[in-house]
């Protein structure tokens, strides 16, 4: 397995990258039931106001809780003993509060994971770019929604928020992180000349464009004509193909030829919030623990017993199993703040044994 150079400064993490992959390996490419990272909200304040936001943060959800520090430090201690290699730190917008981030990123102790800020990009200046580099996150996605300045800003719901994200992974990439350009495609934006474009800049500018497929979750919760369809899913592979810096995280990131599956990443990569709840994963809002309450171990292994999260799926739960999304996304309300209970949404034929 091949290791980035800006990794060999983290013989810990790349220990643990060389297990996932010899376990993926041996599993005929599918992740399985290994759980390989963690996507952690520790405040859900934001500055922006977008339409598509799945964790409610425009309409003031929570956004005055915070993860305590003495918490973070337990559950990044716990997922480093699991082997965990990934952190994925996330908002709201992580960069309105600076100081506490940096506080966090001491807590994580960067150095054992690949760690990797996720940001809007409007406070992403040079400063910030290289005080991210020096506390060692190792990669900072910028979300970016066209190329087009007055659409995404719209989206967005403020002025100036795509010029400065530009600017963002430029900063990024001179500050020398991985710099990933984010893209939400669903149906309404998959094989159009917006999302061909974005493809074009980021490939161009050698970044990495991380796809995340729109979700019926959040702002969005009700409207189920955003998710993809086959063919667009088809012309998602297409540009697979095509587009060599193109990531997805249920993608099979080993596969050379650019065509294998990992699996939907339930439980594979837990999302927790700032009250400490555990999520399936960041759009599938079902509560299976929290970090309060039980160990991580436990509270993976139960999410590991419902069928659904522990049998491979090729299609996205959230984004793209439209039976899933019918019967456990749509009619409960549920968001990162209310979710649903696992043990009340599944019956008893979901659990395995």
């Amino acid at each position: 397995m091949p290791i980035a150079s800006s990794l060999l400064n983290k013989p810990r993490l790349v220990a643990k990258l060389r297990k996932f992959y010899d376990y993926v390996q041996k599993n005929d490419g599918k992740v399985g039931n290994k759980t390989r990272g963690i996507d952690l909200n520790f405040n859900n304040a934001c500055n922006l106001r977008c339409k598509y936001c799945f964790t409610n943060s425009p309409i003031g959800d929570h956004v005055k809780e915070y993860l305590d520090i003495g918490a973070i430090k337990k559950l990044a201690d716990d997922a480093d003993e699991l082997g965990y290699f990934e952190f994925d730190l996330q908002g709201g917008e992580l960069l309105l509060q600076p100081e506490k981030l940096f506080s966090v990123l001491e807590a994580i102790k960067p150095e054992r994971f690949y760690l990797y800020v996720t940001t809007n990009g409007f406070y992403l200046d040079e400063k910030m770019a290289k005080k991210l580099a020096e506390y060692k996150v190792s990669r900072v996605s910028v979300s970016i929604d066209s190329m087009d300045e007055k659409i995404h800003d719209e989206i967005r719901g403020r002025k100036e928020s795509w010029r400065r994200a530009i600017e963002g992974l430029k900063h990024v990439q001179a500050a020398g992180m991985d710099p990933y350009l984010n893209i939400t495609v669903g149906h309404y934006n998959a094989n159009t000349d917006h999302f061909k474009q974005l493809l074009d800049y980021s490939k161009n500018n050698n970044y990495k464009t991380l796809l995340n497929v729109a979700v019926p979750a959040g702002m969005w919760q009700k409207m189920s004509d955003i998710i993809c369809d086959d063919k667009d899913r088809e012309y998602l592979k297409k540009m697979r193909k095509e587009y060599k810096n193109l990531v997805r995280n249920m993608w099979n990131p080993f596969d050379r030829n650019n065509e294998k599956i990992l699996g939907c990443t339930t439980v594979n990569r837990l999302y927790i919030t700032p009250i400490g709840d555990v999520l399936v994963c960041p759009y599938v809002h079902i509560k299976i623990g929290n970090i309060f309450e039980s160990s991580l171990k436990e509270i993976v292994d139960y999410g590991f017993s419902i069928k659904y999260f522990r049998n491979h799926s090729n299609l996205c739960l959230a984004g793209e199993d439209k039976e899933f999304i019918k019967k456990f996304m749509t009619k409960s309300g549920q968001t990162i703040f209310k979710p649903a209970l696992a043990k009340d949404i599944f019956s008893k034929e979901d659990f395995v044994g």
